[in-house]
């Protein structure tokens, strides 16, 4: 009786509606641990109702993620019920059935990784996590990586206090439209790479309630986020952050954004970051610290909408690669590279390779003595001309890489 006051009490307890209260979901489910998934099955034979621990090259690239996922995905932790019928344990689901089919997936004890879970699960269409117990998982690394006919999920229940690791959760859910991960208790991550990646369908994200103190690995974080046309990030702690390489690259969407926030103290490799945003016209990056940063290859290569960038404050005495950083930014004037410290660079490759509309270039401060690749650096710069590049005395490497472009 106490019991059923108790529950009664709490559900007309106004902070019980909380999303991000989990013991409340677990109290009204009477303490199921299950998730309940829609497959759209559209010929016979099998589909991926899980994904299948085998040595792929997931082992090989993530080996701890995917062992940790293999230990906790297994026959002795989960029974899988098919129109409530339990069904031999399968990563597969091998039937003459076409169209829906709804797979329940009971929990034996807590899990504490879901790495890779349902990771290339391409069928899955709709999948209920109301009653799933997230409270010891440390690792969703890649958790729904695949699942691309997902459109929508509900991650209201999850209780992500312990996960460290995020990357790749969601990466490749092309028609994924929108998400909402409000709920999400972010404390603790330190991996958010491929979060997002090739989410093709994603138009907006919050994720102004992100936690991001501990994060140290953000690469690839929004890669191939093609629709997603603003973001904003103002929220983000980035001091712990190392990696930024293909962060915001292929966001071809994108014609702003706001990276004022971001601490980039700790960066080591910027390359590819804002490759590829087709649709960016400027950006204001005076407030990156750049003093570790070693790679800078490809950093704004393929923007082509971008009319004028300020790189004054960039410090590049530890960049040793600096090849396509700016190549076919087909709408880039001029540039001003006079604070550009070059010392230690080794490749300039196609670094203004594209850039049809250049006329004028400052780069009287660069010294190309360490550089051993110089191709094709001018290649299709149709406007620029060789009295318009300003370079110091003696660099006679940089003219005569002009004249061969």
């Amino acid at each position: 009786m106490e019991i059923e006051k108790k529950e009664a009490a709490d559900m007309n307890d106004s902070s019980s509606s909380d999303p991000k209260n989990c013991l409340f979901k677990e109290e009204i489910n009477n303490n199921k641990n299950e998730i309940i998934c829609v497959y759209n099955k559209k010929e016979k034979g099998g589909i991926d109702i899980l994904h299948d621990y085998k040595y792929d090259n997931y082992e090989m690239l993530y080996e701890e993620s995917y062992n940790e996922g293999k230990n906790n995905i297994n026959e002795e932790n989960i029974e899988i019920y098919v129109n409530d019928k339990k069904i031999k344990f399968n990563y597969k689901y091998e039937s003459d059935e076409i169209g829906p089919i709804t797979i329940k997936f009971k929990f034996k004890k807590l899990l504490t990784s879901t790495a890779f879970m349902f990771s290339g699960c391409k069928s899955l269409e709709s999948i209920d996590l109301s009653s799933f117990n997230t409270n010891n998982v440390t690792n969703m690394s890649r958790m729904f990586s695949g699942c691309k006919s997902l459109e929508s999920i509900d991650l209201s229940s999850f209780n992500t206090n312990n996960v460290t690791n995020m990357s790749g959760m969601f990466s490749d859910c092309k028609s994924l439209e929108s998400i909402n991960l409000s709920s999400f208790n972010t404390n603790n991550v330190t991996d958010m790479s491929w979060m997002f990646s090739y989410c093709e369908s994603l138009e907006s994200i919050d994720l102004s309630s992100f936690n991001t103190n501990n994060v140290t690995d953000m690469n690839e974080m929004f890669n191939h986020c093609e629709s997603l046309e603003s973001i904003d990030l103002s929220s983000f702690n980035t001091n712990n952050v190392t990696n930024m390489s293909y962060m915001f690259s292929c966001c071809k969407s994108l014609e702003s954004i706001d990276l004022s926030s971001f601490n980039t103290n700790n960066v080591t490799d910027m390359s590819h970051m804002f490759s590829d945003c087709h649709s960016l016209k400027s950006i204001d990056l005076s407030s990156f610290n750049t003093n570790n940063v070693t790679n800078m290859s490809h950093m704004f290569s393929y923007c082509k909408s971008l009319e004028s960038i300020d790189l004054s404050s960039f410090n590049t005495n530890n960049v040793t690669n600096m090849s396509h950083m700016l190549s076919y930014c087909e709408s880039l004037e001029s540039i001003d590279l006079s604070s550009f410290n070059t010392n230690n660079v080794t490749n300039m490759s196609y670094m203004f390779s594209g850039c049809k509309s250049l006329e004028s270039i400052d780069l009287s401060l660069f010294n190309t003595n360490n550089v051993t690749n110089m191709s094709h650096m001018f290649s299709h710069c149709e406007s620029l001309k060789i009295e318009n590049i300003k370079i110091k005395k003696n660099e006679e490497k940089i003219l005569n890489e002009f004249n061969h472009k």
